[in-house]
């Protein structure tokens, strides 16, 4: 955990949302979410996390119009409680999760297991919490029976109650309440937000572990608090013509804001705050975007990074 990766922040790989041929999600009344037993191909691809085979399921979001279905993953179910492990968007907007393969999140939570000390503890996102108890057998103790921060389409805003109650089943009530720090912290300024998160940690050594989609999920948690957009910019790739294309169009609308870019298919999506104090908030100092630095981070040190998670130890 002390190989520190600080290049290519603004250009790295984000891989926060599908893409794979619709070119939006179209409105719907209705669609379905179906479980089954996981099929041992899709095991194998997470053998190495040592879970139960009987424990893995396989989930499936589907609409009347089209006939594949729109997100498919696997999480792992203990009693009521889903934690979601793979997933994989085929529509722009992601569907309650961004996308994480299954060789991504293997590697995030072998390494994980192995460089981070049992007397440790791992302050994460409910979902990645959850993955990081199960799976890396080690201390995860966030956890949140509101689930906040699921990636709802707009059109299917009504569903957002729902989906609460399905991803917040089998978390302690009280839970949220420390949850609710946890975002607090990541929505503050560096010093106030590592106080909140040492205070979490009580006393213990831990470490705080990110992903890009978290920003997103903060937003979708707090929109009073973080605002943040995206614009795609035809492209072949992310290179220097388009981030100076992408660059101009914010000066043009006149947004001074953090960015970070991605390359998605023949595309690159700009993720920008729309607010220029967004990009102060800790979340924002943690993540790859144009006004970060972990360097210049006085309370947190970058520990190791892989593709779209970026892990700090707390000082």
């Amino acid at each position: 955990m002390r190989n520190i990766v600080g290049a290519g922040l603004i250009t790295t790989g984000l891989a926060l949302l599908g893409w794979a041929g619709y070119s939006a999600l179209r409105p719907v009344s209705h669609y379905s979410l179906a479980t089954a037993a996981a099929p041992e191909d899709m095991a194998k691809e997470i053998a190495n996390l040592g879970l139960a085979p009987g424990a893995l399921q396989r989930v499936e979001i589907s609409i009347p119009q089209e006939r594949r279905p729109i997100a498919a993953g696997l999480l792992a179910r203990e009693g009521e409680r889903l934690t979601p492990l793979v997933w994989r968007n085929e529509v722009t907007e992601p569907i309650l999760f961004s996308d994480v393969s299954a060789a991504e999140i293997t590697k995030v939570l072998t390494a994980i297991r192995d460089h981070v000390g049992e007397d440790a503890i791992v302050l994460a996102w409910w979902d990645m919490s959850r993955a990081i108890r199960l799976a890396a057998k080690r201390n995860a103790p966030l956890d949140d029976s509101l689930a906040r921060g699921l990636l709802i389409p707009v059109a299917w805003s009504e569903a957002r109650k729902a989906e609460e109650t399905r991803w917040g089943a089998g978390a302690a009530p009280k839970s949220s309440e420390t949850f609710d720090r946890f975002i607090d912290a990541l929505l503050s300024d560096e010093k106030r937000g590592a106080h909140i998160l040492t205070e979490i940690a009580a006393g213990k050594p831990a470490y705080v572990a990110v992903h890009i989609s978290d920003v997103w999920k903060a937003a979708a948690a707090r929109p009073e608090r973080l605002s943040i957009a995206y614009k795609d910019f035809p492209s072949s790739g992310v290179s220097h013509g388009v981030i100076k294309s992408a660059t101009q169009w914010m000066r043009e609308e006149k947004i001074d804001g953090g960015f970070a870019v991605e390359p998605i298919g023949g595309a690159t999506r700009l993720h920008y705050f729309t607010r220029k104090g967004d990009s102060d908030a800790l979340i924002a100092k943690l993540l790859p975007f144009s006004t970060s630095n972990p360097a210049q981070l006085e309370r947190l040190e970058l520990a190791y990074q892989h593709k779209g998670w970026w892990i700090y130890r707390l000082k």
